[in-house]
């Protein structure tokens, strides 16, 4: 009667409750419940539905390919040319003393670094862009709302030295080896004392007469001559090829308060040209009559050579953004040229190639131009800018980069 009363309270337990293992056995299963029950040594255990698995993504969904950054430092190469930068106003004169050029893009395709080119020059390179407001306080806004250009920059100097400063700014996308620049372009003079707007206006020069210029040359090179006999003079002259400037000069061989001279000797590679000068003063300008040159049989006419200076952090006439340790290697030709595809920075001392670069257009009329940014390998050095048209090259002067 003791044992039949002790199954039957088993397999009562077990109606009501599961199963009962042992304690030991209990602790080999998993998914189950299990407290002690009143026969010594005996759990009473339920088994334990599967837990629902963990929200997730649909199977169908799968992530993207990394692809890493790449380009020269300025993150992943955007291979679209940006929207022109829009300058602010820039005096055509000012006093000299500090000077700041602002710009910005409303809209459109940003770009992911600019640069400032002074007169050829390059001044800035890097990303350091600067929000620019497009509404003045209270105007074209509701509610005082803020309208942000998409992106804008400011580049300042403590001391703009005097002269004439023909300024570009560029903002590119790219890399530095090919770059996608859209630019925008402003001149100012700057005057050592303060401009005096009391002083009579300027008048426009006389038309400038050009001597006598051979039809044919076959040796690459024509001499292209004129004179204002006597009248108004102007401080600035170009050579135009087919109505588009080609070369431009503040230079005179010879200059009274109502004469003036000028010449060039233009390198022309096997074509035909249609010349003629335009000479100015400020906006006021006069062209010449054209003359047509034919350039045949000459020789393949290497560019001008190429004048090459450094930059670094401590110099005070670069403004803001040179991070200490970079140097700045900018070049330009000094005369006229015919045109470059091509130019090289080479390491004297190790003969290797540190940089190569296509040109693509001029920096200004006649004018080529180019830099490079970054911390030199090695320092000191000795540095030489190669600039080839086809195999035909030359070298800039030798320049020393100096040590830290």
């Amino acid at each position: 009667m003791r044992l039949l009363a002790v199954l039957c309270l088993i397999l009562s337990l077990e109606a009501q409750a599961g199963f009962l293992l042992s304690s030991s056995e209990a602790e080999r299963r998993e998914q189950l419940a299990c407290r002690p029950s009143m026969i010594l040594g005996m759990m009473e255990c339920e088994a334990l539905p599967p837990p629902p698995p963990p929200p997730g993504n649909d199977p169908s969904i799968r992530p993207v390919e990394f692809v890493p950054n790449s380009g020269p430092g300025f993150g992943a190469v955007i291979d679209e040319t940006p929207l022109n930068p829009y300058l602010d106003a820039v005096p055509a004169r000012i006093k000299a003393g500090p000077f700041s050029l602002r710009w910005n893009i409303g809209f459109g395709v940003p770009g992911q670094w600019w640069e400032v080119w002074s007169n050829n020059q390059l001044r800035y390179r890097g990303r350091d862009f600067v929000a620019h407001r497009l509404n003045p306080p209270g105007q074209n806004s509701i509610d005082g709302t803020v309208i942000e250009a998409v992106q804008g920059g400011v580049f300042s100097v403590t001391l703009l030295e005097p002269g004439q400063h023909k300024w570009s700014i560029r903002l590119c996308n790219g890399t530095l080896k090919e770059p996608k620049c859209s630019e925008s372009t402003a001149e100012t003079w700057v005057d050592t004392s303060a401009y005096d707007a009391s002083q009579p206006k300027p008048e426009r020069p006389d038309v400038p007469q050009l001597a006598w210029t051979p039809p044919v040359t076959t040796d690459g090179v024509a001499l292209l001559r004129w004179n204002i006999y006597w009248g108004n003079i102007g401080r600035q002259w170009e050579v135009l090829n087919h109505g588009k400037a080609i070369y431009r000069s503040t230079k005179f061989t010879d200059e009274t308060e109502k004469s003036q001279e000028g010449q060039v000797e233009l390198p022309l590679a096997n074509g035909v040209y249609q010349l003629s000068v335009r000479l100015c003063l400020q906006s006021l300008c006069s062209e010449s009559d054209k003359v047509t040159v034919e350039a045949m049989l000459g020789p393949e006419v290497a560019p001008a050579p190429p004048q090459a200076r450094i930059f670094t952090a401590a110099d005070p006439e670069l403004g803001n953004g040179l991070a200490v340790g970079q140097v700045i290697l900018s070049w330009q030709t000094a005369q006229a040229s015919v045109a470059p595809d091509h130019w090289l920075l080479l390491d004297v001392d190790k003969r290797q190639v540190m940089f190569s670069q296509k040109i693509t257009k001029t920096c200004s009329p006649g004018i080529w131009c180019g830099s490079w940014q970054g911390i030199p390998p090695e320092r000191p050095a000795n540095w030489v800018v190669k600039l080839c048209r086809a195999k035909q090259c030359v070298d800039s002067e030798v320049v020393e980069v100096p040590n830290e």
